[in-house]
């Protein structure tokens, strides 16, 4: 399984499974939504932008 971080990704995908409410730091819920296509595609849209 391979990772793309960013500030937003685009998803285009046929099916959509979640989204579901996990661990994330602080205050803040972080989400987690499996995909599934034929085929599935992200790309980032936004990167990080760190200082």
């Amino acid at each position: 399984m391979s990772q793309i971080q960013g500030e937003k990704i685009l998803c285009v995908f046929r099916k959509m499974q979640g989204p579901y409410v996990i661990a994330g730091t602080g205050r803040h819920r972080a989400q987690r939504i499996a995909i599934w296509g034929l085929p599935a595609t992200c790309i980032v849209e936004k990167e990080w932008n760190l200082l």
